[in-house]
């Protein structure tokens, strides 16, 4: 699974009992480079499905929402588009145990919704964010 500028590969897997529920969407061209930075390193849906935060090893975080079903086509199926990204961490430097801290996140966890607003929770191997 990753990601590159306008290019997003995802791909779920979520197993119960003999069947296994899959995932696929790929947004922009196919490219066998992808830097290190842009592999995803986690996936969080919120409660309700409506939307998907992805983080990357590169301290990103990518925010995609559900597009309803096309009421012309109703063969097709809705999509999860691009919503919002930001640079969740960067990479530190711990001058105490002298270790680097890389900016991958680690984990990704939306907080109940109490209003209109959406709040999620990201972390790498130090820091929590929100």
């Amino acid at each position: 699974v990753a990601g590159k500028g306008s290019q997003y590969h995802l791909l779920l897997f979520a197993g119960v009992n003999d069947f296994q529920w899959c995932f696929s969407q790929v947004k922009g061209a196919i490219d066998e480079d992808v830097a290190e930075a842009d592999i995803i390193s986690t996936v969080e849906f919120n409660h309700s499905g409506e939307l998907l935060a992805t983080g990357d090893k590169g301290g990103r975080v990518v925010i995609f929402q559900h597009e309803q079903e096309c009421k012309n086509r109703p063969n097709l199926r809705g999509e999860y588009n691009v919503y919002s990204t930001f640079q969740s961490h960067e990479p530190e430097f711990d001058y105490l145990k002298s270790l680097e801290i890389e900016e991958k996140i680690n984990k990704i966890r939306w907080l109940p919704q109490q209003n209109s607003a959406h709040f999620l929770l990201s972390t790498n191997g130090k820091n929590i964010l929100l």
